[in-house]
């Protein structure tokens, strides 16, 4: 990568504002219809990268997630704030937030690193900046990229402002080294005098320099396994030196200064959340430079109970009272302790607790892992919260163990939905929503507005590429997963599943890819992860190999294959990679190449109750066929298009509506058409864009209603607005 340029002038948007700016033209073109959206509950479902309590403003709480931005907790209500939600398709990276920080004098101020992924294709990191706790935003580009979805994403706190000039912010890049803003965050300079491309965290020792003046002790954490991991400056970050003495061989995963002096880290041998096999807690004496390994319970290789230490939270109320969690302790389970003395002695919680499961049942099946970090509420001793893969639990008795009684913990998700959406279906019986889901499998939904009281589907083998049903069988289903045979078909509309008895070679070593479902039910057609296509039909008891000269390379729906809505013996075929469409027309056994249209699309679409008519939206637009693939027609004003989907028609008898995510004019948006993409109207407005929508489709039974899957936001529904 090349040397960045040590000075970055900011260019601060706010991004609420230049969502809502549009053309004159594009305003006069394209009407606004009212709509009610909100998230269809799962609760969860992602991980919860880090929490982090206003010092000096009680109830001021922040979650931050790897690919759903960052949340703001309601204490009134007791619910998430989702606070990015402005954040649209071209900036959707930004939503992996891999650092929160606070103003610790000015409870308005928030500011947050943003960037998803460190390689080649992965776009730039970005600084928000919120002068109103993330009412609205300025974005600060940065010249380098941020892991926000990459190792060490639960580390930190990586981007601190100085206690005593709020003016002053530090930010330790994954890779690019140290950098220093002097203006609040408008522009930035790499600090050459740290020793490491990599950094953990950043932390500013309030304790020293006076008010107005920038803070001389800093300390920060290098990713540097080979040589020293802690560093510290004593001239506001101008020049580095090793902290003596400290433990050598480990990264540090999170540190914290007590009001007596003590600094606490928690260290593992990798960035985490996985591959973390040993690790450690230790306390500096700030005061005489001593060191003291108080390690509650150390890692045993012998009985294979190998983990990490990473979570960490400090009682700000009673120096010495601390909580820390191990990480990646996948045989005995993940274990958080309590010390009282500074770290002599412990107590676990979590062997010792209850859980309530009650807001989201789908977390009955699932341990606490992935605790990568804790927070003490700075008001409230007995309040502690921690993260895990999935969500954050919440104690309002974080003290119970101190009398021999369990800790009572509470799944506290109320709005925080963070799944990553494969794919949504909405049949024209029985539930009116079924997913797929990356992670923790895929739901039936019969109340959008709850957490489905049987959890996810059984067993859910975690990410689930898609879901598909027969259109004139609706309670027939088929999904993709990673079980032992890659798939499972349903015979009562999703409330039960049975794995496919066998399955091809190809899709139990590369992976399950996607599979489609015949308009009666009676064929699946399968293109699983490096292999031509597939089709059974005996409910995958057998496969027979389709002729074709597609080979699929991904696991993801941009491939399809698609079934007709109407002819139970077509299916079709979108290769995103090359722009190729593929159509069988004798239920899977021969594809034959018809079409090249623009490579790097979305889910082509069958339409419902019209033979022959496919939809695939692509960069260039969205494109029709209504001869099976043999041509299409660009459909007018749709400039880009990601994503296509269907839902009840205006009339009866009338065409279906059309949902698109893209571009009209000036306007990313989700648009509507009843009148077969004549005419079209926006659905949704700058507050909410969706980031990266993975997912779109209507419901037949209800006009107007839309679901729409997120890359890191769950999925949300939206309807048409009472008056």
């Amino acid at each position: 990568m090349p040397t960045p340029p040590r000075c970055v002038r900011a260019a601060v948007l706010c991004c609420a504002i230049l969502a809502a700016l549009l053309s004159p033209r594009a305003k006069a073109a394209i009407r606004a219809e009212p709509y009610a959206w909100a998230n269809v509950a799962i609760r969860g479902g992602g991980l919860v990268s880090g929490l982090v309590f206003h010092p000096t403003q009680r109830d001021l709480l922040y979650a931050r997630t790897d690919v759903g931005g960052a949340y703001r907790w309601d204490a009134a209500h007791r619910r998430w704030i989702p606070l990015n939600d402005n954040i649209g398709h071209d900036f959707s990276q930004l939503l992996g937030v891999i650092s929160l920080a606070l103003d610790p004098r000015d409870p308005r101020q928030l500011y947050l690193a943003c960037g998803s992924y460190l390689q080649e294709w992965s776009e730039p990191g970005a600084i928000l900046w919120s002068p109103d706790q993330g009412v609205t935003w300025n974005r600060t580009p940065l010249p380098f990229k941020l892991g926000g979805n990459q190792d060490g994403r639960t580390a930190g706190e990586r981007l601190a402002v100085d206690p005593h000039d709020g003016r002053v912010l530090l930010l330790g890049s994954s890779q690019d080294g140290l950098w220093r803003s002097g203006d609040q965050t408008a522009t930035w300079r790499r600090l050459s005098g740290f020793p490491a491309a990599g950094l953990t965290f950043v932390l500013f020792d309030p304790r020293s320099g006076p008010d107005g003046k920038p803070t001389p002790v800093v300390y920060a954490g290098a990713n540097n396994p080979a040589g020293p991991a802690l560093f510290r400056s004593a001239d506001a970050g101008r020049t580095w030196g090793p902290v003596a003495g400290q433990p050598t061989g480990l990264l540090i995963q999170h540190a914290e200064l007590d009001a007596a002096g003590a600094l606490y880290i928690t260290c593992a041998n990798g960035l985490g959340p996985n591959d973390v096999t040993t690790g450690a807690v230790w306390k500096l004496e700030t005061s005489t430079g001593h060191w003291t390994d108080i390690t509650p319970t150390a890692p045993d290789p012998a009985t294979k109970d190998t983990f990490g230490y990473a979570g960490l939270a400090l009682d700000a109320q009673h120096p010495g009272t601390l909580l820390v969690g191990t990480l990646d302790r996948w045989t005995r389970g993940d274990e958080i302790f309590r010390s009282t003395d500074g770290g002599a002695s412990w107590k676990p919680l979590l062997g010792q607790s209850t859980w309530d499961y009650s807001s989201a049942p789908y977390v009955k099946t699932m341990k606490p892992h992935w605790i990568g970090d804790i927070a003490l509420d700075p008001f409230d001793a007995d309040h502690a919260l921690f993260v895990t893969g999935y969500g954050v639990w919440s104690t309002a008795h974080a003290r119970a163990v101190e009398h021999g009684e369990p800790t009572p913990w509470v799944f506290a998700n109320r709005n925080l939905e963070e799944t990553v959406v494969t794919a949504l279906v909405s049949p024209p019986t029985g539930a009116p929503l079924l997913s797929a889901l990356g992670d923790i499998g895929g739901f039936r939904h019969d109340d959008l507005a709850a957490s489905p009281a049987a959890g996810a589907y059984t067993p859910p083998y975690g990410s689930n590429p898609g879901v598909d049903f027969a259109e004139q069988q609706p309670a027939r289903l088929v999904r993709t997963h990673w079980g032992p045979t890659r798939g499972a078909v349903s015979n009562d509309g999703g409330a039960t599943w049975k794995d496919f008895p066998t399955a091809p070679a190809a899709a139990t070593a590369h992976g399950p890819g996607i599979a489609a479902i015949s308009a009666d039910g009676r064929r699946i057609v399968w293109l699983p992860k490096g292999s031509a296509p597939w089709f059974s039909t005996d409910e995958g008891a057998t496969w027979t190999p389709s002729r074709s000269k597609l080979v699929s390379t991904t696991d993801w729906t941009t491939y399809g294959p698609v079934a007709d809505r109407v002819n139970p013996a077509k299916f079709y075929i979108y290769d995103s990679m090359t722009g190729r469409v593929y159509v069988s027309a004798d239920g899977g056994v021969s594809f034959t190449s018809t079409k090249t249209l623009a490579a790097g699309g979305g889910t082509l679409r069958a339409e419902p109750g019209r033979e022959g008519s496919v939809w695939l939206p692509t960069p260039d637009g969205l494109y029709h066929s209504v001869d099976s693939g043999g041509s299409f027609s660009q459909v007018d004003r749709i400039e880009s298009a990601q994503q296509v989907g269907f839902g009840r028609a205006a009339v009866e008898g009338g065409a279906p509506a059309i949902f698109v995510a893209g571009r009209i004019g000036d306007t990313d948006a989700v648009f509507r058409s009843d009148d077969g993409g004549k005419t079209w109207v926006r659905l949704n407005d700058g507050r909410l864009r969706f980031g990266w929508i993975s997912a779109l489709t209507g419901d037949p039974r209800k006009h107007g209603r839309v679901y729409v899957g997120t890359g890191g936001r769950g999925i949300f529904v939206g309807e048409p607005a009472r008056p």
